[in-house]
């Protein structure tokens, strides 16, 4: 599961269209960087929701698309946290001792 989950988050696709916030592979994610996909990420898809599904129904309301933003935020923070980043935090941690261990030999 770990090296399917590491695959996919090494593709450049995944990332758009914010590929500059990926870290290297040996560094991790840390909540707070999390954070920062997850503004980015929910506030952009967050966005798309709001105009291809709620927009079209029930004309503008400010409420309903801070509302959708809010939840893709929220969302994409707590189930990338616990799983993308959770594997992701692996193998930068496997990648970190590798490298420390072949600079002491």
């Amino acid at each position: 599961m770990e090296s399917f989950m590491n695959r996919l988050t090494d593709m450049d696709w995944g990332w758009w269209p914010f590929v500059s916030l990926r870290p290297a592979k040996n560094e991790e994610m840390t909540s707070a960087r999390v954070a920062k996909m997850a503004v980015f990420f929910g506030g952009f898809y967050g966005v798309l929701l709001y105009l291809a599904l709620v927009f079209p129904r029930h004309g503008f309301s400010y409420f309903d698309a801070v509302a959708c933003i809010l939840f893709f935020v929220v969302f994409f923070f707590v189930f990338y946290k616990f799983s993308f980043a959770n594997f992701w935090n692996r193998r930068a941690k496997r990648m970190q001792i590798d490298m420390s261990g072949t600079n002491d030999s």
